[in-house]
């Protein structure tokens, strides 16, 4: 009886240590997104790069922020709508401003894309602190899409998504600037990467390639390191 209670004690204790030295942790990964025009709301805020497409890291990207009169949540295609979002030749990109809800952010972002887009944001339906938009668990509809978004994306909160479209149906010009330049950390002249990963890898639709690249990153990374 007596071992039993010293076994218990020192499992315990083991837990305890185990939790308290674990460095595990969760990061948002965000990027800087800067309001040039109108005045009213010129500023920097913060975004959530989203878990799918292409962020142009170590760069930046201006454009012109719209908000569709119809399918604001962008859960249709655009196309069902006659909207269509192709800059005309000497323009800005545009950026399709959505709102949170009622399917996958990737989804939303997939079918901005194919209306012209050139990157999206997503305004969220809560005041919280920002999340990592993420790709839905692999389905014969989501694969169709997913690995075939080349465009970058972020979550913003509510009240900078109001503020957005407040300015936009008082028909001013907004436009904004993303940029992920501060992203990756840089602290010398050395170069700085980060290899980022979650538990959809296991399972995703990219999972064979993910898996693939993990391993083979091995001979990248003691290269980078020397």
């Amino acid at each position: 009886m007596e071992l039993r209670r010293l076994l218990h004690v020192v499992l315990s204790f083991w837990l305890l240590l185990c939790i308290g030295c674990s460095d595990g942790r969760f990061v948002v990964e965000k990027n800087s997104l800067t309001v040039t025009s109108p005045e009213k709301i010129k500023g920097t805020y913060d975004s959530a790069i989203g878990n799918f497409g292409i962020p142009q890291y170590g760069g930046s990207m201006a454009g012109t922020v719209v908000y569709p009169k119809d399918n604001q949540k962008g859960c249709k295609a655009f196309d069902e709508f006659s909207i269509s979002f192709q800059s005309k030749p000497g323009s800005l990109p545009t950026f399709v401003l959505v709102d949170r809800g009622d399917c996958f952010f990737a989804l939303k972002v997939w079918n901005a894309q194919k209306a012209g887009a050139s990157a999206v944001l997503v305004a969220d339906d809560i005041e919280e602190a920002l999340i990592t938009m993420d790709t839905p668990e692999e389905d014969s509809s989501s694969s169709k899409y997913i690995e075939n978004i080349t465009i970058p994306s972020a979550l913003i909160q509510k009240s900078f998504g109001e503020a957005l479209k407040k300015a936009i149906s008082g028909a001013d010009m907004v436009n904004v600037n993303l940029d992920w330049r501060e992203s990756v950390p840089h602290p010398d002249d050395r170069v700085e990467y980060e290899l980022w990963t979650n538990s959809n890898d296991e399972c995703g639709v990219k999972c064979d390639m993910l898996m693939e690249f993990v391993k083979d990153f091995k001979g990248a990374a003691q290269i980078l390191e020397k």
